[in-house]
């Protein structure tokens, strides 16, 4: 049958010397006694780590009245065309034509796990009723960082805008069922969340003013009111989510290789570097007003998926050059949170060694023109960012003047098989080439519902405060500046199971496993970060688990 009927439909608004041969061997033997020891209590200590993560056992530490936690869910990818017992070459659409053919059984009720196909809106509906019943109230906003359309792989079924806006609707309303009103639910542009697939023309440009206000509408009471014009001009927002803290919605369509409809961060117009000045300029007055910033965006910033001078401008941005508010500021961006790859993972993102700055201010020009609101950049922050646009643009031809030599390229659904090795290999440049580098930021990308492997989320616990002295000694997280992400869980379901229940399932996802049990992480700093990743390189028992959860494997 096909799931189309959603739970929530159009749903109203809510607001880390020398010695003789003998003793020789002797050492020796000693040596490997002792390394295989190690080795026995290091395998020992991992798998106790394990079991203790996955049993969802409470860390009462966590339960601190300075801590805080938020939800970052991502990939829904809606399906109402999805039907149970299809065949996954169809993108489970259409069963198998042949009448001798089988019907396939894997393809069920909530979805297919480990196959190409998208969310049937059943399991949209079970992940709403699961965060309404687990997690509402308990979390201070929830981080949604886009692509809630189908994928446009089924030649027979075209995805057309409308559908695209629609399934955006339906994600929506399962958000504000799931947490009716008691915190922010902070949507987020995806690659398929426009059309056609991977194209975004810039700021200004007719279809990109549709796209925006459609996808507003479809996410009403979800962008904040005086946000609305930063929206409908580029696709980004900002989202005080409490006296403290600012989340930060980025569209990084503007800066992501596939998107041929837009150039590098060089040209003075490019859409890529305009975003960039507004982070620049919420930086600055977050800054002034002793606010802590979050990230979070679709496609994650590396060398691979943006464009070599988006990926260079964009990490020294959140890295936070220049200028900085004193010698010893502590950085005042704390996370930055992705989805897109629908796997499990974190990396660095830093500054490139030439900045093509002069010794006197180190600040690029467009930097200056925030700075000084002067200039184009000046022009945006008086206008475009804070008042409403009418006039129409002609659409740029940017695959004319690509300014950065980047080749463009079209992503793949699915992630390679070298994956890990490549996160690996960037954690030993970043870790042996640079091990104390100051200004290095964390990127984190979260697993997704949709059932690439099995549905997932994460719930991540930050610090909201300095802990208050406990028994005469200073909490563990004393050094640390608010802001700072402490610890996380990834809550899984069991698609295989969940497909074979009858009635009603008690609790549809469940704990996998939290970060700090599996690995013996004590925060998630960027020291932390750092002190792990050098653990990980010289451990092998490290690296088979870290890529086993990569892919979301117990």
């Amino acid at each position: 049958m096909r799931e189309s009927t959603a739970l929530l439909g159009n749903t109203s608004s809510s607001s880390s010397s020398s010695s003789p041969c003998r003793q020789q061997s002797s050492n020796k033997r000693r040596a490997w006694i002792l390394a295989g020891g190690l080795t026995f209590l290091s395998l020992v200590s991992l798998a106790w780590w394990t079991t203790l993560a996955a049993t969802g056992g409470q860390d009462t530490r966590l339960n601190s009245p300075a801590v805080g936690r938020f939800i970052h869910i991502t990939d829904l990818h809606v399906d109402p065309n999805y039907r149970i017992g299809a065949s996954s070459y169809s993108q489970c659409h259409r069963r198998p034509t042949s009448p001798t053919a089988e019907i396939d059984e894997k393809t069920g009720k909530y979805g297919r796990p480990f196959s190409k196909c998208d969310s049937p809106v059943a399991l949209i509906n079970a992940t709403s009723e699961y965060l309404r019943k687990e997690w509402r109230g308990r979390v201070d906003f929830v981080a949604w960082t886009g692509d809630s359309g189908r994928h446009d792989g089924d030649a027979e079924l075209p995805r057309a805008l409308d559908e695209i806006i629609e399934q955006n609707n339906i994600a929506a309303g399962a958000l504000r069922h799931a947490f009716g009103g008691t915190c922010a639910v902070i949507p987020n542009v995806g690659n398929n969340d426009v059309s056609p697939h991977n194209e975004l023309p810039g700021p200004g440009h007719k279809r990109a003013r549709k796209t925006f206000r459609l996808l507003a509408k479809a996410w009403q009471g979800l962008v904040p009111q005086d946000q609305l014009p930063a929206f409908h001009y580029g696709g980004y927002f900002a989202y005080p989510v409490s006296p403290r803290l600012t989340v930060l919605s980025v569209n990084t369509m503007y800066w992501y290789r596939a998107n041929d409809k837009v150039g590098g961060c060089k040209a003075e117009d490019s859409p890529g570097l305009a975003q960039l000045a507004w982070m620049r300029w919420q930086i600055r007055m977050a800054r002034e007003q002793g606010r802590d910033i979050i990230v979070i965006g679709h496609v994650a910033p590396n060398r691979e998926n943006y464009r070599p001078s988006c990926y260079k401008a964009y990490a020294r941005t959140v890295s936070q050059i220049v200028p900085p508010p004193g010698p010893h500021a502590p950085p005042i961006i704390h996370a930055q949170l992705f989805g897109h790859s629908n796997v499990d993972a974190w990396a660095f993102v830093g500054p490139d060694a030439d900045w093509e700055v002069s010794e006197r201010d180190q600040r690029l020009w467009w930097e200056k023109q925030v700075d000084d609101e002067e200039g184009r950049f000046g022009d945006l922050i008086r206008g475009a960012w804070t008042a409403e646009q009418q006039d129409d643009a002609s659409e740029r031809d940017w695959a004319l003047m690509e300014d950065d030599g980047s080749a463009l390229v079209t992503t793949s659904q699915v992630v390679p098989d070298d994956f890990v090795e490549t996160l690996l290999r960037e954690y030993e440049r970043v870790v042996m080439q640079t091990p104390r580098h100051p200004r290095l930021g964390i990127t984190t990308i979260s697993p997704s519902v949709i059932p690439k492997l099995q549905p997932a989320f994460r719930v991540f616990h930050y610090l909201l405060s300095h802990p208050q002295k406990e028994k005469g000694h200073d909490s563990r997280w004393s050094h640390l500046a608010p802001g700072t992400l402490l610890d996380y869980d990834v809550y899984t379901a069991d698609l295989h199971k969940r497909n074979k229940e009858e009635g009603g399932v008690k609790k549809f996802y469940e704990p996998l496993y939290r970060f700090s049990r599996v690995y013996g992480i004590g925060d998630l700093s960027v020291d932390s970060y750092v002190r792990w990743a050098k653990r990980l390189l010289t451990s092998k028992a490290l690296r088979k688990r870290f890529r086993s959860l990569t892919f979301l494997d117990m």
